[in-house]
């Protein structure tokens, strides 16, 4: 699994002189010569390396002990066989010899393993050194490749966030990556395996990291702890700790992801606090300090963990600003931290809560930025519009939620082209009403506004897709989606949106993997789009989309596109009927599209009078 070019070019090299397959450890390097039919196989190992022959000693039982009578016995036990060899680099001299004799008098074919980066006898070296066989680098399992094999063993898809920790933490590693899924607590939503909560660590997963840091001298193990809380530091290392870590521009770094998880784990807590106290008393990232400061019990001061939760929030980490708005809200942040924690509710799709803190920490006189952002999560994400109106005096933030109602025509008496922002918004209206002719405008964008950064992106994605400029709509949310890896209510948002431009471009089995792996509080719209995915995919979706008619949400008149195409693919509805309400809004562009689902479904004849 993920080595079928290797395990081909192996199967290829059986036929000739053979191969010498070197990489790293557990890598894969055995498991892919373990396909390999062979007529002899060797493990050489440490122990058997101080024994001339030792691992030749199965097939001399009975030989004269002279080193030459061996030698020759085991010459004709080999001669004419496919001999497979792991760790040839912990072969005696004389087995290595041996080796090299039948290959060089082609009377044996000689497929090893070979361990990057450890010193093997010279015979060995001169197998590929003397071009005798070719030798070929096992690299690391890339992503895709650990997808496949995570897929096949759970006999179903992987969601891609699970995907990139489990690629990430075992840096492809075969071993590694083997131990974690073993370890793991699986579980399925809607046929897609996830993986919640911390990196699975098995005992003998711990065991084996542990192995490479047992020869490590107490002084240096305190850098390696130092490190995996608070890496990268610019701390000095010695020769003692070559291979543990890495050199980079911004100081070192533990080499292996793992090691951080084992040496966390492994810590005394006593030892654990002194190193976070340590660290938060020397750095200058106030992200850092009050992350070490928390989890150390020092967190004392509500602005530090308010900086630092901004911070968090302005780079998609909301699980962890969340912990840092209810610590500051713990030590007397008061109205801030309300603010802010109200915020990172509505990103992780809890607009109900959201709601309650805002109400609780009101005041006369909130900026306006807080009144837009609670007037856009009762509107948008409570539908509740009536009770977001009164909060709002921005035009911009009113014109949304009108665009929302599909009042279009009071988003144009509200807002001028003249001006960015407000523009972004005319575009959406243009875009559904058939009158979008680009480009969109370019807006200065911040990321730490938060909830007003994603809706001008999305409003973006939304304008070329209707638009049909899929290249670019695709290109933005694949860059969004690939931004929210924790952003529990965005990342879904982006994952829909991803699943209906797949579908729009004809992958419609990739749009299905997409929408099977999100899992939003309302799925609404998720299950609109999967209707149709299934619908077009052959399958009976009509259960799909009863599920979705019961969560039509009040408003959001934009979103009956998608309600509509659902309908006329799952449930046999009238693609007139459907461009027939559209037309009487007014969304013209809508109508078009909706009239070219009727053209696709044989009612060409009646739908190209109103089309042209």
């Amino acid at each position: 699994m993920g080595r079928d070019a290797e395990l081909a070019a192996v199967r290829r090299a059986v036929r000739g002189a053979g191969m010498i397959v070197a990489g790293p450890a557990g890598v894969g390097k055995t498991p892919l010569l373990d396909e390999v039919a062979c007529d002899v196989r060797l493990r050489a190992t440490s122990a058997m390396s101080a024994i001339p022959l030792g691992v030749m000693a199965p097939f001399l039982a009975s030989v004269d002990p002279s080193p030459l009578a061996m030698l020759t016995a085991a010459r004709t036990a080999f001669a004419g066989r496919v001999v497979v060899v792991d760790d040839v680099h912990l072969l005696d001299d004389a087995s290595a010899g041996l080796l090299h004799m039948l290959v060089q008098h082609r009377e044996a074919v000689v497929v090893a393993t070979l361990r990057a980066g450890e010193l093997a006898p010279d015979p060995v070296v001169a197998l590929w050194k003397d071009e005798l066989l070719p030798r070929i680098e096992l690299e690391p399992l890339g992503r895709s490749a650990v997808v496949e094999v995570l897929e096949t063993v759970l006999g179903g898809p992987v969601d891609s966030a699970t995907a990139d920790r489990l690629w990430t933490a075992s840096a492809g590693n075969m071993l590694l990556l083997r131990e974690m899924h073993f370890a793991a607590q699986w579980t399925s939503h809607g046929g897609v395996w996830s993986l919640d909560g911390p990196l699975p660590l098995s005992p003998r997963l711990v065991e084996l990291i542990e192995a490479h840091l047992a020869a490590v001298p107490a002084d240096e193990r305190r850098v390696l702890e130092l490190l995996a809380f608070g890496e990268p530091l610019d701390l000095a290392a010695s020769e003692a700790l070559d291979g543990l870590v890495t050199v980079s521009d911004d100081g070192l770094r533990l080499a292996h992801p793992l090691y951080g998880e084992v040496l966390r784990a492994q810590c005394p807590p006593l030892r654990k606090r002194n190193h976070q106290r340590y660290l938060a008393s020397v750095l200058d990232d106030p992200l850092r300090v009050a992350v070490l400061r928390l989890d150390s019990g020092t967190a004392d001061d509500p602005a530090e963990l308010l900086r630092a939760g901004r911070l968090a929030t302005a780079t998609g980490g909301v699980a962890l600003a969340e912990r840092l708005a209810r610590a500051a809200w713990a030590v007397g942040g008061g109205v801030e931290a309300g603010r802010l924690l109200a915020e990172v509710l509505i990103f992780t799709d809890r607009g109900e809560q959201a709601e309650e803190v805002f109400a609780m920490v009101a005041t006369d006189d909130d900026p306006i930025e807080v009144r837009t952002m609670r007037a856009l999560n009762l509107g948008w994400g409570l539908g509740r519009s009536e009770e977001a109106a009164p909060l709002l005096e921005d035009h911009v933030a009113q014109s949304v939620l009108l665009f929302d109602a599909g009042k279009y025509d009071e988003v144009r008496a509200l807002l001028s082209y003249d001006s960015p922002d407000e523009a972004a918004i005319l575009a959406l209206a243009d875009a559904v009403q058939g009158r979008y002719v680009g480009p969109f405008p370019v807006i200065s964008l911040d990321p730490s506004v938060g909830l007003g950064f994603e809706t001008t992106v999305f409003a973006e994605v939304f304008v070329y897709s209707m638009h049909g400029d899929l290249a670019n709509a695709e290109r933005l949310a694949v860059q969004a989606h690939r931004e929210k890896a924790e952003w529990d209510s965005m990342r879904t948002l982006w994952t829909v949106s991803l699943a209906g431009l797949a579908r729009a471009g004809g992958r419609l089995l990739e749009a299905r993997r997409l929408l099977r792996e999100a899992r939003p509080v309302r799925p609404f719209v998720q299950l609109c789009e999967l209707a149709h995915v299934e619908a077009l995919l052959g399958n009976d979706a009509r259960s799909v989309l009863a599920e979705a008619e019961k969560l039509v949400p009040k408003g959001q008149r934009p979103y009956q596109f998608g309600l509509w195409l659902a309908r006329i693919w799952a449930g046999g509805a009238s693609p007139f009927e459907a461009a027939a309400d559209a037309r009487a809004h007014g969304e013209f562009a809508v109508e078009a599209l909706l009239l070219h689902e009727a053209v696709r479904l044989g009612h060409a004849a009646d739908a190209v009078e109103r089309l042209g």
